[in-house]
């Protein structure tokens, strides 16, 4: 039987398959405009699931106190709680609560309470894992026999020695050397279960706590049987996130993890932190809080203080350029920011500071330190004073008038040979005495230092030391030590490496490339070594000065990995006192006057560490963003981004005539050209 499509003509045929052509296109249509008119009408919603990875390199700590890198601190904040949030800021802007509530007026003196008063939080925030209750008691067991009485005996925890903790009245209270803002981050510190810990050593805590430990955090640490070099952290019951999951995926190095992916290993690492980056992940910058900086090694016997003042001009003037700032935010803080000089004349300075002894001073190298010509009579203000001057050998003697403005019951004055005087007619409500300068006796060519001691009701105060050079008329030739070089020493870091490869550029402008060794050490535990016997005249190093307070940890200690420059001044340490206290600008002023004569450090900035980040984290969490800061990142994707989304359809207005109308009218009449354009691709 024949097809009745046979019996039609053959225009009836083509106007019966272009209806059909037409249907179907009218269908594909219908189901396209459907799909984004009831999309238009959806929104995307976050849903809590899957599992978030980081890559990790280094050794790190879920443990409170036993390691405070930025890392570990915020693992042990997804276990342990403190009476303030280190993430969150109240309405004012001050750290917000957590276990507690803290008061304090100055700043100095704090009172602490838990937060167990009906209505401030609930009961089951107030217990430990095991079901024990958060009690005061712990929160005076962290904060006295953890932090100031340090009994498990943590380095990073002798900082809190000096404070006081008492118990009284179901209230914590806690009392600082010196008053300061900086004194709030203290009560971030994680609370730890004296029930559990109250007897424990630290190879306990380490070991057996570590296996079961007690927490009051909303995470829990998942138990891991197929892979050993992964920590998983359970965040079910964390409301603050939509990952269900945050795994800690360890590495040995950068070049196990990328073997793993040239090898088709499945790839799960979101982020890692790395100068090197891999296929698929775009990098970002870490601001750090921590500073670079040129320490110069104020007990090396090359580095005198005029050496040190040249250089630290130069290299202040000529360090940073375009590139510099990939590796470092410049360092633009008020302090340690005068400089004498911009090293103009470093090369004949440096080229004389070659010869073997000191008579190679000349009038040009105090002038370039910053130093004066000395003058008849001088004024001293306080005690623990320091000048330094200079002079032409003198033809005969001359006086030099002294003037204080305290009242000394006696005084007297040692001169370099060891002599001492002793005015007679001295009287205290004068405040001056004349010191006559003799050339052979009391004075001679090179350096001269004089101490002034006076007394007050029987005690002794060193009121001045005075360094007054003398030097011939011209100086004499000198055969130069080629062999004489200045070591710089840097650890083998990006950033370090790149600051050496500046450093090298400055001095070869300069033309004193040649008398500088730079020493790249590989091995943190050589570094040390090295750092500890100071067998360097410069470093290249870092320091946190990220708050004042920090500042009297450089310059307050003899232990040369915190003070690398092995500097002391007992005036600048009463300074900074003071400036921790109240950063008034006379004090500032004062401190950068120290600072600019002595030169123990130049401060370069702030050191950018590199993130490594699958695409789709950047465009959702950090699009625009040129750094972010190293406390914060993991925080900021654990609160905002999400594995897993979900569709939410408004059927108020899907269903709705005038809103599909407008919908059309928009798109297809008046011709939204990104609309057409979708339905094509």
């Amino acid at each position: 039987m024949r097809n009745p499509l046979y019996k039609m003509s053959t225009a009836q045929r083509i106007f019966r398959y272009s209806l059909g052509i037409l249907f179907v296109f009218w269908c594909i249509l219908t189901v396209i405009l459907g799909y984004f008119y009831v999309l238009s009408t959806s929104s995307q919603e976050d849903e809590k699931g899957g599992t978030f990875v980081e890559g990790v390199f280094s050794q790190l700590s879920y443990l409170p106190y036993l390691k405070t890198d930025s890392q570990s601190l915020f693992y042990q904040n997804l276990l342990f709680r403190g009476c303030l949030s280190p993430f969150e800021t109240d309405e004012e802007g001050n750290l917000a609560r957590d276990l507690c509530k803290v008061y304090t007026q100055d700043h100095q003196n704090y009172v602490v309470r838990l937060l167990d008063h009906p209505g401030e939080l609930p009961a089951s925030e107030l217990t430990w894992s095991d079901g024990h209750p958060i009690t005061i008691e712990d929160v005076f067991f962290t904060y006295d026999e953890i932090l100031r009485t340090n009994k498990w005996w943590i380095d990073a925890l002798n900082a809190w020695s000096s404070i006081t903790v008492s118990l009284k009245d179901g209230k914590v209270s806690v009392s600082f050397p010196t008053p300061s803002p900086d004194n709030d981050q203290f009560f971030t510190n994680p609370l730890l279960p004296k029930h559990r810990l109250a007897q424990a050593s630290l190879d306990e805590y380490r070991m057996d706590f570590a296996l079961a430990p007690l927490t009051n955090g909303c995470a829990e640490i998942s138990p891991q049987v197929k892979d050993i070099n992964s920590l998983v952290f359970d965040l079910a019951r964390c409301d603050r996130t939509n990952f269900a999951y945050y795994q800690i995926k360890k590495y040995q190095s950068f070049e196990e993890m990328d073997a793993g992916l040239q090898g088709g290993k499945k790839f799960i690492v979101d982020v890692y932190e790395s100068p090197y980056s891999l296929e698929g992940f775009v990098p970002k910058r870490v601001l750090t809080p921590y500073l670079v900086g040129v320490f110069f090694n104020t007990s090396s016997d090359k580095m005198k203080v005029r050496l040190r003042r040249s250089l630290g001009g130069l290299i202040h003037a000529r360090f940073h350029t375009g590139a510099s700032e990939q590796y470092l935010q410049p360092y633009q803080g008020r302090l340690f920011s005068l400089f004498y000089s911009e090293g103009e004349t470093v090369k004949d300075l440096i080229s004389r500071m070659s010869v073997e002894d000191d008579s190679s001073v000349s009038e040009l190298d105090l002038k370039e330190s910053g130093a004066k010509e000395l003058p008849n009579a001088i004024t001293i203000n306080g005690v623990d004073r320091k000048f330094v001057f200079f002079m032409q050998k003198p033809t005969e003697s001359r006086t030099l008038d002294i003037s204080f403005n305290n009242a000394f019951d006696s005084l007297k004055i040692i001169a370099p040979n060891g002599d001492t005087f002793t005015p007679k007619n001295y009287k205290p409500e004068s405040k001056k005495v004349s010191y006559k300068l003799t050339l052979g006796e009391n004075l001679h060519v090179g350096s001269n230092q004089y101490t002034i001691q006076g007394t007050v009701r029987g005690k002794t105060y060193v009121i001045a030391s005075i360094d007054v050079y003398v030097f011939e008329q011209s100086l004499a030739h000198k055969t130069w030590d080629y062999q004489w070089k200045l070591n710089v020493l840097y650890f083998s870091d990006p950033v370090s490496i790149f600051v050496a490869q500046q450093l090298r550029a400055i001095f070869k402008e300069a033309g004193i490339l040649e008398y500088f060794l730079f020493e790249e050490v590989y091995n943190p535990e050589e570094l040390e070594g090295k750092l500890l016997m100071k067998s360097y005249d410069l470093y290249i190093g870092t320091v946190d000065l990220w708050t004042k307070k920090s500042l009297l940890s450089l310059f307050f200690t003899d232990d040369v990995l915190l003070n690398p420059s092995a500097y002391k001044n007992p005036i600048l340490i009463s300074l900074v006192k003071q400036y921790a206290l109240n950063a008034n600008k006379t004090v500032e002023e004062q401190i950068n006057t120290l600072l600019a004569q002595d030169m123990p450090v130049v401060l370069l900035g702030y050191k950018f560490s590199f993130l490594q980040l699958q695409s789709k984290i950047v465009d959702e969490v950090f699009s625009g963003v040129d750094f972010l800061q190293e406390n914060q990142w993991r925080n900021q994707i654990y609160t905002n981004y999400s594995l897993l989304h979900a569709r939410r359809i408004d059927t108020g207005k899907a269903f709705n005539f005038a809103n599909f109308r407008d919908f059309l009218l928009r798109n297809l009449v008046e011709g939204d050209s990104s609309f057409i354009s979708s339905l094509f691709q």
